[in-house]
């Protein structure tokens, strides 16, 4: 109702149509009204979950998806934190706990990280269970972040 109110007041001044309740041509606005609210409502849902802040439902999921892993089993602010933290990169924080931060937001939880910064070497042994295509993304996502220099092993023991 409120897009025809709109539209109603923008054309009353043009004097081009007599916009009595009984008139075609309002039924015809409440018509484009009706149209053009579904239209806004679409876009806001849309705004809405294609930022990580305020998504809330498919914003979210396509989004873990592309981490390999879909969490929903935990509440909306959980997903879109552990999604922040994905977004983020580790430059600077290749620490042992920086880096099992990273894992553990990955979805991985039985694995083990050895790190040997005197020869640049990360090795990575992880003994969750995951599909072919989730072990291709998970290695990909890892590499990712991992810091040129460094020589990464990734290793799936199951």
């Amino acid at each position: 109702m409120e897009s025809f109110l709109s539209m109603k007041q923008k054309l009353l001044p043009l004097g081009l149509y007599e916009l009595d309740d009984n008139d075609e041509t309002v039924w015809e606005l409440k018509a484009y009204a009706e149209g053009l609210n579904t239209l806004f409502d679409t876009l806001d849902e849309l705004e809405r979950e294609y930022f990580i802040s305020t998504a809330q439902s498919y914003g979210l999921s396509r989004r873990e998806l592309l981490f390999g892993r879909e969490m929903s089993g935990q509440t909306a602010q959980e997903r879109r934190d552990a999604l922040m933290y994905l977004e983020r990169t580790i430059v600077g924080d290749t620490t042992d706990s920086g880096f099992a931060e990273f894992l553990e937001n990955l979805g991985l939880s039985d694995y083990t990280l050895n790190v040997n910064p005197g020869r640049a070497v990360f090795t990575i042994n992880i003994a969750d269970q995951k599909t072919d295509g989730e072990k291709a993304l998970i290695e990909e996502r890892i590499r990712a972040e991992v810091p040129l220099y460094m020589n990464c092993t990734i290793n799936f023991t199951v």
